[in-house]
């Protein structure tokens, strides 16, 4: 499955487009973003049921200043369009796993 690439104008959108959501806030220059960036795009492919998006903050600073995004990599979750988990940081595989469990089993 694709990972969206979200803005402004379609970010409420995409929170309500599935029943299950992660949302990946990203930096241009951004290592740990980058190391991310395959894990991410592998586990999208396994489970397509997660509905995954990306949001750049440098271009849409307004998004990261709605839901206090400080620092990138960060991951929100949520379920039926509300946040149920968070968490920051580069993941690899196994790491995003664990987190999207998070989601799930809450």
């Amino acid at each position: 499955m694709a990972i969206f690439e979200a803005n402004k104008n379609n970010y409420d959108e995409q929170l309500n487009a599935a029943e299950y959501v992660m949302v990946d806030y990203y930096g241009e220059h951004c290592g740990a973003c980058v190391y991310t960036e395959p894990y991410l795009r592998a586990v999208s492919n396994e489970m397509s049921f997660i509905h995954f998006v990306k949001i750049n903050i440098t271009q849409n600073p307004e998004i990261a200043k709605r839901y206090n995004i400080v620092g990138v990599p960060t991951f929100q979750y949520f379920h039926n369009g509300k946040l149920v988990h968070k968490n920051s940081g580069g993941m690899d595989t196994a790491h995003i796993h664990k987190e999207l469990a998070e989601m799930l089993y809450k």
